[in-house]
């Protein structure tokens, strides 16, 4: 409620003056410390910024489209498997809480989401196309932008994104698409110098580089386990090539080298943050070893699961990576963006191995994890 409070107030502020996007300063004049694409849209619409009711309405209706959206990025890569099945996956992002809390309290994470999918769309198109719509690039990179502009964390993905363009596009193309991307940034440099907080205010020390490596790859564990189950249950009749192929000598060898440079240094203070396998396995039950065990597995599925390429590797790391700032590590960050990229960019193969059939453990995993997070926070347990 706090937080609906700060975000209405600051929505308040510039639909009495555009002017004052300029003259408050994030984190001094105002507490938010993200950019502010989705405050001004709202500020500027009269409908939503003229009663707060409305804008908790609309934002409900909002929420009930994003599903839609992933099923038609889903579409666009699993054309092949029945449409109730992607029906289905889609919809799981109904349960997620932090969906949730973010449909009923007009957060603006729902329109950073919303940017993303579309540009995501763009991508997958433009890659059906084999990168020769130039359209289909201008689009990915204009809503992957207004996604940043609206949660800065969704900066991470350009670096992906920009790999693969240097990688399948003519030189001369890339260097014009980039300097188009350099355009397209410059409100936010700017923004960022009159803003310092968006930058340096995220740097603490409530973990480090190493430790929040672990931390995200417990989280991403997390929401992997059920596509594994499937994965399994799904190949179960060639066990003994499917377990081949699980059990990867390579990716055994690089999980444990990355896994045995983060263990010595790892440290995160406080019950704030660091994901539901954290505050179960060592807040709750004081089970550090098998934290560790998850955050390795975390590390060697996401690298199982991950497509064969450069640009591919390179998302597996950035997600790694990108929250590793030194500050609290929410689950809330991973909700659904990394399962609309986990979906939409690892191995095509082995996802569809795992949803084409038996989605019932899918959908009997997330129900549990939506009536225990939701029990735990009425019953504050």
């Amino acid at each position: 409620m706090s937080d609906l409070q700060t975000h209405w107030q600051y929505i308040q502020v510039l639909k009495e003056n555009f002017n004052n996007l300029f003259s408050y300063e994030m984190g001094n004049d105002i507490k938010l410390i993200n950019f502010p694409l989705h405050h001004i849209i709202v500020s500027q619409i009269f409908f939503l910024n003229d009663s707060i009711q409305n804008y908790l309405f609309f934002y409900l209706c909002f929420s009930l489209f994003i599903p839609y959206l992933f099923y038609l990025n889903l579409f666009e890569i699993f054309n092949d498997i029945d449409k109730k099945i992607l029906v289905l996956i889609s919809s799981l992002i109904y349960i997620l809480p932090a969906f949730q809390y973010s449909a009923i309290w007009g957060n603006s994470h729902l329109t950073a989401l919303f940017f993303f999918l579309i540009g995501i769309l763009f991508h997958l198109k433009l890659r059906k196309y084999n990168y020769n719509k130039t359209t289909y690039i201008l689009g990915t990179i204009i809503f992957l932008s207004l996604a940043a502009y609206t949660k800065q964390f969704y900066v991470f993905f350009f670096f992906f994104i920009f790999l693969e363009f240097l990688i399948k596009i003519k030189f001369k193309l890339f260097l014009l698409i980039s300097f188009f991307t350099i355009i397209l940034s410059m409100p936010g440099v700017l923004f960022l110098l009159d803003n310092p907080i968006l930058f340096s205010g995220i740097k603490q020390k409530t973990t480090n580089f190493t430790s929040a490596i672990l931390i995200t790859s417990s989280i991403c564990f997390f929401y992997i386990i059920p596509f594994l189950i499937q994965y399994v249950v799904n190949n179960f009749k060639n066990f003994k090539e499917m377990f081949k192929t699980i059990i990867n000598t390579k990716i055994v060898i690089i999980s444990a080298i990355i896994f045995l440079v983060c263990l010595p240094f790892f440290y995160y203070e406080g019950n704030i943050g660091g994901g539901i396998a954290y505050k179960t396995l060592i807040i709750i039950l004081n089970q550090k070893i098998i934290f560790f065990i998850f955050s390795f597995l975390g590390i060697y599925f996401l690298l199982f699961f991950t497509e064969k390429n450069v640009y591919s590797y390179s998302l597996t790391i950035l997600i790694l990576c990108t929250f590793s700032t030194g500050f609290f590590i929410f689950q809330k960050y991973f909700e659904p963006m990394f399962l609309i990229i986990f979906l939409l960019y690892f191995d095509y193969k082995k996802i569809k191995r795992s949803i084409k059939n038996n989605n019932f453990i899918l959908l009997s995993y997330f129900c549990c994890y939506y009536f225990i997070t939701n029990y735990i926070y009425f019953f504050g347990v």
